[in-house]
Parts: structure tokens; C-alpha cells; sequence
């Protein structure tokens, strides 16, 4: 019993004691908080901003729910433009202190900036309910009501607000945007003048009032306050920035650049200024002068990591990749999560191919920041370049939400449209890209093929004029331009286009390849049309394609022997095209020496065991003479001895797609190994095409078969391809006029029958 007593004592004893101690240290935290807090306020006071976030930071870590210390704190991080910290701070503060309404506007403000109206109008009604009276957010409600598109209700709420604060400027400014938005110019007018009565040392106020004017066109307006503010304000560099932006309406380039240089000699210690200039210059194609501002703008600066990020943007944009990456290196080794540092690095990544850990990257940065307009473009391009159309075109959508007025966005998306044959969209994505940026050179190009594959021949043309004027020696511009001749049956003028293609680049094999076909309509001979290839031949002896027209001459003159040396020729010269070996094949299947082919072919192979080239040239006769088996074996050895050779990957990609019961996981991987090697050759995007259409990504197939007719339209067995994916995807009208397009060749091809079966099906459903 007396142990039992003494044991009880002990713990009340101890529990007073711990009492005791732990009052005590409530008493010596609480001391130490107010301490933080009364010399975060002192900070405050003397625009000692780090200071002051260290000082809150200590409050919190004593006190978390410390409502007024994040307050203060998320204010703090606001007025350094720290956004995310700010409304993370703001956000706690509302949730511990529902009394403190301006933490709450706050995060309704930063919810409506997000394009989140609904948490926003959430946050304000609350407010609005404890105080109906609270200017601040029926003003803010009146932002909402107009993002929300309640015109009414807009101007009702910030009535309200004025009539409780009539001297407060900002709403008036509120008001003049609601009477612009319901077509009161007038009022509008008046209500950004009454800012200026209310309060004429607020540069914003004349500021807003000058983008007015010139929103409406109104320059001389504009200009008369301008020189109004440059009387009053002689020490701000705002007017002239002002003054930059009219002279750029009015493209005045000269004009507004020396706007900008005396903003700069005003203020010459303001990196912000000199970035400016920078952006201007790089606009304009100054990159010597554009580098030049960049770089004094980082000396300036006292965080120059982001502006450092952002010149190694540039150099990238610039293709001075050497410069990009060793800046994105910098500052990534001081900062890893700098987003655009970031964004360089997976910009890198999609250069050098590896799109899965570039869409990883992105695919955070993405996530972190989801309204980030270049980071959707990237991951969009990154799509796309993944073979990923579907997912390309809903996030470039993202990335015009999230920024609508970027011109590259619009005419990438006007590029998906054009791939899936919707012209008209196609179109109209182009002029809203060229009235963003008049220089976009992809945007005009997107127009003119748009209107090229309409058949709107003759505006085709104009539009082709038009941009060959600005770009007199480009080769995708002059060949279009010279369709466009073709489709108007204007052989002279086609002949010149693609004569001067040949001029320009000697090696272009579709330029004279159109020509020889004009030739032939003319009743040239198959001896002049010989001289002729064997005359560019000279010009560019290295070009495989140049041997493959040749050869496929000699064939026609039926002199099988010349057109297999010719052949032997071109695969000297260009041993990763695949038209070489088939047609070699072809020849020896046709005049029946496969068998002799196979044993030449077998005894240099066991001579030279690596020489993929004979394998290659082994595996295609196989293949054309149905020893299918060997062919695949043949193929595999070439890939074995050379991983990435383009011929034999497209060929057994193929050929495992046509079998019955299919890999076609190991068709695409082939298909693809193909196409990263050699993009540009059209029978190897078919292949690629082909194999996703054997998969049932219809989508996939149809944006590999539309490149497959932009590079060669004169094939038509693509355009019967393209039909059968866009069936697939349901797009049966689509799909009726690709395969009527394709049977309206002269030119033969192997399924031209089965077209014409499916093309009566199709009509009878």
C-alpha cells in the first residue's frame, strides 16, 4: 500500500513538474515569436523583403497556425512576385482567420487569374456574405461577372463599389472595360478619363488610357497623352515604352527603337529595360544586338538566373546550341527546378530524339505549371514527333488556351488539320498565325498547301508568288509554285519552277522527275530523256535517287541488264535507300534469274559474311520470288551486323505486318528504327503508316500517309492508303475522296484494283 502511495506522489510530483517546464517553454516561444515578428515588421518598414521572410518564416516554425505571420508573409512573397508562395501563404491565412476578408479576396484574385471563375466567385461570396459592403470585392466580383461574360451583372457590382468608394481610380477602370466590352466606346472613354481626375500620378492610369486609344485605333489620341505624360513624368522611362508600342502599331521599327533606347538612357540600370530591347531586337532578326542586351540585362539583374535561362532559350531558338547548353548547365547546376532551364533541356531532348524522357520532363513541368504556354508547345511537338497526332493536337489546344495569341501555336495546329486533310481548318489556324506574325513562314506555307490541295489553283499561285518574293531560292516553295502551274496546265511555267530547283540543287530527283514527264508528254525520246539524267548525273554524282530515274528509264525501254547496272550504282552511292534493292529484285524476278541472283548473291555472302549490302540485296529477291522466310532471315542478319539500316528494318517491318498473326509491337519498332533513319523517304513513312493502320491507330496512319502525298502527290497508291485509314477513323466522306482521287491517276498501282471494289462498297453503304 505505502509503495502504491509513493509510486502516486512520484507521477503527480513529475506531472507538475513537466507542467511546469512545458509553461515555461510556451512562455520563452511565445516571447521568441513576438521577437520575430516584431522585427519582420521593422524589416517591412524598411523594404527589407529577405529580411523580413526570414523573420516570418522563424514565427511559423514556432507557431504554424499562425494566421497574421503567413498573412503578412504571403503579402511579402505578392510584392516580389512570388506567386505560387504568396497564394499558398494567403490561402492558409484565409483558412485560419476567416475573419481576414483581404486574404480571401486575394485568393479569389489569384483563382480568377488561374481562369478558375468558379473557386474565385466561391471565395468572393463568402467575403461578399459577411460584408456586403467590402469595395474590394464587389469590384473583384465585377471582374468576375465579366471574365464569366454577365455584362449586367458586371456593371451592377462595380456601381455598387463606386458608389461606396467614388474615389477610387482603379474601378473606373474596371467600368470602362465593361462599357468597351457592351460597345460603349464614349463611356468607356469617360470612365478612363476619370482615373486621371481622381488620381493624375498614376502612370497605370495613363498607361491603360493609351492602350485604349490604340486598340481603337485612335493614335493621335494616344500620342496627345503620351506627350502629356512625358511632361509630367521626365524621370520615368514609361512614356517612351508607351511611345515604342505606337510607333510598332504604326510600324515604325526605327521609331520605336529609339522609344526603347531612351527609356533605357532614363533608367540604364533597369535590367527589365534592356530585356525589352532585347526582345525587340530578336523580333526584328538583330540577334547581334539582341545578345548584346541580353547580356547587359543578367549583369544588371540581381537574380540573373532567370534571364541567363532565358537567353539559353533563345541561343537554342537560334540553333547556337553549344551556347544554349552550356548556359542551361550553369544555371541548372545552381538551380535544378529553374522551369526553363528546364524547358532548354527537354527542348535538347526532343533535338537528339529521346521524346520519352523529354515528355517526362515536360510532362512535370507541365504539371507544376499547367496554364505554361511554351511547355504545352514543346510536349505538343514532342507528341508529335513521338507519332502521337491525337495527343499532339489536344495539347497544342492547350496550349492556345493557355496563350492565344502565339502565332507558332495556331499554324501547328493548322499543320495538324492540313495532315488530316481538313482544309478549311487547316486554313483559317494559317491566317490566324500570319495576323500574329506576318513572318511565319511554316503559317504561309500551311495557307498555300491548303489552298494547293483545294485545287484553288490559281489562288495557290498568287499565295506561292507572294511568298517566293521573300524567299526567292526555297526549294519546297518553288516546287509547290510549280504545281500549282501544272494544275492550270501551264507547262512552261512548271518546266521553269522545277528547272530552277535543278539549278539550285542539282541532286533533286523529284524536280527532274517531273520534268522528264513533261518531256515525255512533248514526245522526247527515252535516248534524249537518258542523256539528260546522265547530264545532271555529272552534276551531283553522289545522289542515288538521280541513278534510280535512270534506271527506271532503261526499264521502260525495256534493257533490263543497263537498268541493273545503274542500280548497282545507285546502291554504291546511297547503300540506305531502299528503292535500289527492289526494283534490283524486281528485274531479276521478271526476267527469271532469281535463281542466279541467290547464288551469286550466296557465295559472296559466304566470301564476306558482313556485307549487309549483298544481304540486302539477297533478302529482296527472297522476298520477291515469296521465299518470305529467307527474306526475314536475310533482314534480321543485315540487322544484326547494322542495328539502324534503314532498307532491311522498313522491309522486315512490312513484311511482319502482311503475316497472318502479326507482331506488329516488333512491325512498329522496325518501322520506326526506318523512319528515325531516314525520314524523308516516302515508301519508309508509308511503311510506318501502314503498320499503324494494321494496329488500328488510324490517326497515327492517316498524319504519316498525308506526309507520305505532301512529299510525293503523284503517287497515288499513298492517297489509297490515306483513304483507308481515314475509313477507319469514320471519316467515310473523307475517305470516298481520297480513293476517287487516287483511281483518277494514269499512273498503275498493284491495289488499283481492289480500290475500285472498295470504292463501289463504300458508295452502296
Amino acid at each position: 500500500m505505502k509503495k502504491s502511495r509513493y509510486i502516486s506522489f512520484f507521477l503527480v510530483l513529475m506531472s507538475l513538474l513537466f507542467l511546469t517546464v512545458s509553461f515555461s517553454a510556451c512562455k520563452d516561444d511565445t516571447a521568441k515569436k513576438d521577437e520575430h515578428y516584431k522585427k519582420a515588421m521593422g524589416y517591412l518598414k524598411e523594404d527589407k523583403d529577405r529580411e523580413a521572410i526570414i523573420e516570418l518564416k522563424n514565427v511559423l516554425k514556432l507557431a504554424p497556425k499562425d494566421a497574421e505571420a503567413r498573412y503578412q508573409l504571403g503579402l511579402v512573397h505578392l510584392k516580389n512576385g512570388e506567386a505560387r508562395n504568396a497564394f499558398q501563404q494567403l490561402q492558409r491565412a484565409a483558412t485560419l482567420d476567416p475573419s481576414n476578408l483581404d486574404a480571401k479576396v486575394k485568393v479569389a484574385e489569384f483563382y480568377l487569374l488561374g481562369n478558375n471563375s468558379a473557386e474565385s466567385r466561391k471565395n468572393v461570396a463568402l467575403v461578399l456574405e459577411k460584408d456586403a459592403s467590402y469595395v474590394d470585392a464587389l469590384a473583384l466580383m465585377a471582374n468576375i461577372e465579366f471574365a464569366d461574360n454577365n455584362l449586367d451583372s458586371a456593371l451592377e457590382h462595380i456601381d455598387k463599389a463606386i458608389s461606396l468608394s467614388p474615389d477610387v481610380d482603379r474601378f473606373y477602370s474596371i467600368k470602362a472595360r465593361i462599357f468597351s466590352a457592351v460597345g460603349k466606346p464614349e463611356e468607356a472613354e469617360q470612365a478612363l478619363l476619370k482615373t486621371l481626375e481622381i488620381n493624375s500620378e498614376n502612370q497605370t492610369n495613363y498607361k491603360v488610357l493609351v492602350s485604349y486609344y490604340i486598340s481603337r485605333n485612335e493614335l493621335d489620341k494616344a500620342q496627345g497623352i503620351i506627350a502629356k505624360m512625358v511632361e509630367l513624368f521626365p524621370d520615368s522611362p514609361q512614356p517612351h515604352l508607351l511611345l515604342a508600342s505606337l510607333h510598332i502599331k504604326k510600324n515604325d521599327l526605327a521609331e520605336a527603337e529609339k522609344s526603347w533606347l531612351q527609356a533605357i538612357a532614363i533608367k540604364p540600370d533597369d535590367a527589365s529595360l534592356h530585356i525589352i530591347l532585347a526582345e525587340f531586337y530578336n523580333k526584328t532578326g538583330k540577334r547581334e544586338m539582341a545578345e548584346k542586351y541580353y547580356l547587359e540585362a543578367i549583369a544588371l539583374s540581381k537574380k540573373p538566373e532567370s534571364l541567363q535561362a532565358g537567353l539559353a532559350n533563345v541561343y537554342f531558338d537560334w540553333s547556337q546550341f553549344e551556347k544554349s547548353e552550356k548556359l542551361m548547365e550553369e544555371v541548372l547546376a545552381k538551380n535544378k527546378k529553374n522551369q526553363v532551364a528546364n524547358l532548354v533541356k527537354a527542348k535538347f531532348l526532343v533535338k537528339k530524339g529521346d521524346n520519352k524522357d523529354a515528355l517526362e520532363m515536360l510532362t512535370g513541368l507541365v504539371h507544376d505549371y499547367p496554364k505554361w504556354h511554351d511547355a504545352l508547345f514543346l510536349k505538343s511537338y514532342a507528341h508529335f514527333k513521338n507519332g502521337e497526332a491525337e495527343i499532339s493536337k489536344n495539347t497544342v489546344l492547350e496550349a492556345i488556351q493557355a496563350n492565344p495569341n502565339v502565332s507558332k501555336s495556331h499554324a501547328f495546329l493548322g499543320l495538324h488539320f492540313l495532315q488530316e486533310r481538313n482544309l478549311e481548318e487547316a486554313k483559317s489556324e494559317a491566317i490566324t498565325a500570319l495576323k500574329l506574325d506576318p513572318r511565319n513562314f511554316q503559317a504561309a506555307m500551311i495557307f498555300a498547301k491548303s489552298t494547293l490541295l483545294s485545287k484553288d489553283f490559281k489562288a495557290a499561285q498568287k499565295i506561292y508568288e507572294e511568298i517566293l518574293t521573300k524567299t526567292p531560292e526555297n526549294v519546297e516553295v518553288l516546287a509547290d509554285l510549280g504545281l500549282t502551274y501544272l494544275g492550270q496546265k501551264n507547262f512552261a511555267q512548271t518546266r521553269e519552277m522545277f528547272e530552277k530547283i535543278l539549278q539550285l540543287r542539282p541532286a533533286n530527283e523529284k524536280a527532274l522527275s517531273f520534268l522528264l514527264k513533261l518531256d515525255k508528254t512533248e514526245g522526247v525520246q527515252n535516248k534524249d530523256l537518258i542523256a539528260r539524267v546522265e547530264e545532271q548525273i555529272t552534276k551531283a554524282p553522289e545522289s542515288g535517287g538521280l541513278y534510280v530515274l535512270l534506271a527506271n528509264i532503261y526499264l521502260s525501254e525495256n534493257n533490263p541488264d543497263k537498268a541493273l547496272e545503274v542500280l548497282s550504282k545507285a546502291r554504291e552511292v546511297a547503300p540506305d535507300d531502299p528503292r535500289p534493292y527492289a526494283i534490283s529484285a524486281a528485274i531479276f524476278r521478271k526476267t527469271n534469274k532469281a535463281d542466279l541472283a541467290i547464288a551469286q548473291y550466296t557465295k559472296l555472302i559466304s566470301q564476306n559474311p558482313e556485307a549487309y549490302g549483298t544481304l540486302m540485296d539477297l533478302g529482296t529477291i527472297y522476298e520477291q520470288t515469296g521465299k518470305l522466310t529467307k527474306a526475314k532471315e536475310s533482314y534480321q542478319k543485315v540487322l544484326e551486323i547494322k542495328p539502324d539500316f534503314a532498307p532491311a528494318a522498313n522491309n522486315l517491318a512490312w513484311m511482319i505486318a502482311e503475316e497472318a498473326e502479326s507482331d506488329l509491337g516488333e512491325a512498329l519498332r522496325l518501322a520506326m528504327i526506318a523512319n528515325d533513319s531516314l525520314p524523308d523517304i516516302v515508301h519508309i513513312i508509308d511503311t510506318l503508316g501502314w503498320v499503324h493502320y494494321k494496329r488500328g491507330s488510324y490517326d497515327l496512319a492517316r498524319a504519316e500517309f498525308s506526309r507520305c502525298i505532301e512529299k510525293a502527290p503523284e503517287i497515288p497508291v499513298f492517297r489509297y492508303h490515306l483513304a483507308l485509314a481515314l475509313y477507319g477513323e469514320g471519316k467515310k466522306e473523307q475517305a470516298i475522296k481520297e480513293l476517287e482521287e487516287a483511281l483518277g491517276y494514269e499512273a498503275e498501282f498493284v491495289e488499283k484494283e481492289d480500290a475500285e471494289k472498295l470504292l463501289a462498297t463504300w458508295k452502296n453503304e
